[in-house]
């Protein structure tokens, strides 16, 4: 089985859920919104609603190429030009395939990290320009980035445990 089926399909419905939201609440935003805010949670920067939601777009489209396509690319390359510790081990034919399934699920949880965050942070936009003091919630915004620091400190430490610990059995091979 694809081990970057689940994420892929974690991904998808929440792709899904944000264009759902985005075409929900598009005609009831004004034709000019805010798109930045300042550490209190005031507006201090306004665009057309269609840039910013083209930007939304981009953006996501940005977090599907890092979480699905870079892999493919990073497996693409020589093993000369892939910067994995022990790579002679992780990339012997035997491992390789295995290698790179596993550095593409982990890219596509990752990815999708990425999108709730960057979803999390558009809806929060969108109710701001919808409220009537016009404010961000900047609270609510650092403790989602303060879990997903936590996340990605996780996942980087269990990415790097996989690739610098060898089995017990490969040090004849190495």
């Amino acid at each position: 089985m694809d081990d970057a089926r689940y994420p892929k399909i974690v991904y998808f419905l929440m792709v899904v859920a944000g264009l759902f939201q985005w075409v929900r609440f598009y005609p009831l935003l004004p034709e000019r919104m805010a798109s930045h805010f300042s550490y209190d949670g005031t507006p201090n920067a306004w665009q057309p609603k269609d840039a910013f939601f083209l930007l939304m777009l981009v953006v996501v489209g940005l977090t599907f190429f890092g979480a699905f396509l870079t892999p493919r690319f990073i497996a693409a390359r020589p093993d000369k030009r892939i910067n994995l510790p022990h790579k002679d081990y992780w990339l012997a034919p035997t491992r390789r395939e295995e290698t790179f399934r596993f550095i593409a699920a982990q890219m596509a949880w990752s990815g999708c990290a990425m999108l709730f965050v960057l979803l999390f942070a558009t809806f929060l936009a969108i109710r701001a320009n919808l409220s009537s003091d016009g404010r961000f919630d900047n609270g609510t915004m650092i403790k989602v980035l303060a879990v997903f620091i936590f996340l990605m400190v996780l996942w980087i430490v269990h990415f790097l445990r996989r690739f610098y610990r060898l089995p017990a059995d490969s040090s004849a091979r190495r």
